[in-house]
């Protein structure tokens, strides 16, 4: 594009001036006509160091002046016009065909510049930096029609001194001016307003691929080939949108710092675009990025600082461009090597690259033969340049996606065929499911009608049991109640037989005709005696049945006062008595140690003395069977005690049998466990205790033990 070329051209004729030689007698330009493209202002120019108003006045004698010819680059100016400001100025004489039409005067300087027509402003730079301030695109100002047969024209000049790191800023044209008709400038602007549009429809193009492929990525992400081209062509199309601004001044910017900064921004991200382009393209290969591309990364960062050192020298172009061929041939070289192994869809990015690379390197050609382009030519040999490998990339990137959206229809209708198979044999399962699900429903409910009955049975074998286990309670303390109240029993039948006796003994003392009245009062005394005794025994009796009665009429669950002491007192009795009963050999010490005035408690009496009774009964079973050991010195003992513990009363029950081993220890509470022999216990005793105790009374039933000397239960109940 011209734009591009533009500051590697400013140093060259643009065109052939057709004015008239100056006569040796006169210092004015004579203009006789124009060519097409406009006459380049050349010779005939006057110039002088300083800065003096008065030097814009057309009658002004510049006689003492020296000439000046604008066909120079920077470096070869005089040194007075590269220091300070000066003064320019140019007579000319306009033929009677040009007189009557209104001409443009188009401009280019590396400065600010005050320009005068026949001493009055056309332009004026005050409002810009006088040192700074420039423009790259040509400054146009207008020269009325019908103007006076000699002309003036006078320029106050104020040179740019750009950083001396900028290479080649030196050999740009200070000054540059073009006379043409203004039908032709509108129609050159036209050209410009193409120019611009191409590079907009450009960078509109890119930015589409862009978000496409962005989109794409974000489908697949794991085709990141499509992130990378996304990168690239948004460099690109950042690059493209800004190149309007840094070359063809539809933007005014206070200095050239700001169009130097665009464009090196412009260039980078072109950089940047190729090595993600060239990312994407091993990307899509599956090749792993080796010496070539970080000699291509490293070559770039040379490059790009190559590119800002000749920003704005004739060359700037050559190291963009020697990059670009450096990138289009690792890219046929990739496109190659992907051929080789029949990567497919390599034939479409081969032919996009290597057209992109043609047109650069024709491109490049005419540049370095300074071959001019007009617009047109410059749009036919960089837009498919630029184009061509990018369009190639996406081609292959939406044939690799439409490729994809195949295998993923047939993979799609093999699946909806699988689908259909596993549906029908779904179907099939569920069928036999269903059958299965009935055959198991029978099944359950026989097995449930079957545990139904088994539970039933089960409960009533535990009730029984429970039953049993209350009625062999109930059996030793009938067996106890039946020893306590026989004593009593035998002393009053024993008596009775007595009192008989002695009243047998006075009936026959009566009948005697001599009576003895003193073994009369003996008799009837001894007879008080008895019966005393009797009146004694019989309330013993009664005093025992009276307690049992006491303590059996809370059985219904109600809780009442209970004396511990009395109760631990009455049970020991009776469990002692009931297993004497059974073996009259049997005999145990009973040691009591109960605290008195101990408070009541309040409990069902009937369920505690329960309880003590089977711990009573446990405990004198263990001291009789180690007593059957036969130990020497062996002395069964049984020991029960109360205290007060804080809030809570404590009973403990120990004996000195023979202990429970470790192992049962944590399974003597649980129902139907005992360490008895078959058919001596039902295992039921100390769980209905332990129940009895912690659920019926809040409280708690604990066991101490060594195996071989002897057991302590415990228990607690708040008072």
């Amino acid at each position: 594009m011209r734009f591009f070329l533009l500051l590697a051209a400013l140093g060259l004729l643009f065109g052939v001036a057709t004015a008239a030689p100056l006569p040796a007698d006169t210092a004015a330009l004579r203009i006789n006509r124009l060519p097409a493209d406009g006459l380049q202002l050349i010779k005939g120019w006057r110039y002088h160091p300083g800065d003096d108003p008065a030097w814009a006045r057309p009658d002004f004698d510049d006689s003492g002046w020296k000439p000046l010819a604008l066909r120079r680059n920077g470096r070869e100016m005089p040194r007075a016009t590269q220091t300070g400001v000066y003064w320019l100025r140019l007579r000319f004489r306009l033929s009677d065909s040009l007189r009557p039409r209104t001409l443009a005067l188009q401009f280019w300087r590396r400065g600010t510049a005050d320009v005068y027509l026949n001493g009055r402003l056309l332009s004026d730079s005050t409002r810009r930096a006088r040192v700074r301030g420039s423009r790259i695109a040509p400054g146009v100002l207008e020269l009325p029609a019908n103007g006076p047969a000699e002309q003036v024209l006078a320029l106050r000049m104020a040179p740019w001194h750009p950083s001396p790191l900028l290479l080649g800023a030196d050999r740009l044209t200070a000054l540059q001016l073009r006379l043409l008709p203004m039908a032709q400038l509108v129609q050159i602007e036209r050209g410009w307003a193409d120019e611009v549009a191409v590079w907009r429809v450009m960078a509109a193009v890119f930015l589409l691929l862009a978000l496409l492929h962005w989109v794409f990525y974000r489908y697949n992400p794991t085709q990141r080939a499509n992130r990378y081209f996304a990168l690239y062509a948004l460099a690109y199309c950042v690059f493209l949108a800004s190149v309007p601004y840094a070359t063809s001044g539809s933007v005014e910017f206070p200095s050239w710092a700001w169009s130097v900064a665009i464009a090196v921004v412009s260039y980078g991200l072109l950089t940047l675009g190729g090595l993600w382009g060239m990312r994407a393209l091993y990307t899509l290969f599956g090749f792993a990025p080796g010496r070539a591309y970080w000699g291509l990364v490293l070559s770039g960062g040379l490059l790009l600082l190559a590119q800002w050192l000749t920003l704005l020298s004739p060359w700037q172009l050559i190291p963009y461009l020697v990059f670009a061929v450096l990138v289009l041939a690792e890219s046929l070289r990739l496109t190659g090597r992907a051929l080789r192994v029949r990567r497919r869809g390599a034939p479409i990015i081969a032919a996009g690259f290597g057209g992109g690379l043609l047109f650069i390197l024709l491109n490049l050609t005419l540049l370095l033969l300074g071959v001019p382009l007009d617009g047109i030519g410059s749009n036919l040999l960089f837009v498919p340049a630029i184009l061509l490998p990018p369009l190639g990339i996406s081609l292959f990137l939406a044939r690799e996606f439409a490729l994809g959206a195949e295998l993923l229809l047939v993979k799609l209708r093999e699946v909806e065929q699988l689908s259909a198979q596993t549906l029908a044999q779904e179907q099939e399962k569920q069928a036999l499911l269903a059958a299965q699900n009935e055959n198991l429903e029978t099944q359950v409910a026989q097995r449930t009608g079957e545990l139904q009955r088994s539970l039933t049975d089960l409960r009533a074998t535990q009730a029984q049991l429970i039953q049993k286990e209350k009625m062999a309670s109930l059996g030793e303390l009938t067996a106890g109640i039946a020893h306590e109240i026989q004593n009593p029993l035998n002393f009053v039948n024993n008596f009775s037989e007595v009192s008989t006796e002695l009243l047998e003994e006075l009936e026959e003392e009566q009948a005697k005709p001599s009576r003895d009245a003193g073994l009369e009062a003996e008799l009837v005394s001894d007879l008080r005696q008895n019966l005393g005794k009797i009146s004694h025994h019989g309330r013993r009796a009664a005093a025992i049945v009276k307690g049992m009665l006491e303590h059996s009429r809370t059985s219904t669950g109600e809780r009442s006062p209970t004396d511990l002491n009395q109760l631990c007192e009455e049970y020991l009795r009776l469990a002692y008595q009931g297993l004497r009963a059974k073996d009259k050999t049997f005999n145990a010490t009973l040691e009591t140690d109960f605290v008195p005035g101990l408070p009541l408690v309040e409990a069902v009496g009937a369920d505690v003395g329960r309880v003590l009774l089977n711990l009573f009964g446990n405990a004198f079973y263990a001291v009789q069977k180690r007593q059957q050991t036969g130990e020497a010195g062996y002395k069964p003992t049984v020991t029960v005690s109360t205290k007060q513990v804080g809030d809570h009363v404590e009973i403990r029950v120990a004996d000195n049998g023979t202990g429970i081993p470790d192992e049962a220890k944590a399974k003597i509470f649980q129902p139907f466990f005992t360490t008895k022999p078959t058919g001596e216990g039902t295992g039921l005793g100390l769980s209905l205790s332990y129940d009895i105790i912690t659920k019926a009374h809040g409280g708690t039933l604990a066991v101490e033990s060594q195996p071989g000397q002897g057991t302590e239960f415990v228990i607690s109940l708040p008072n």
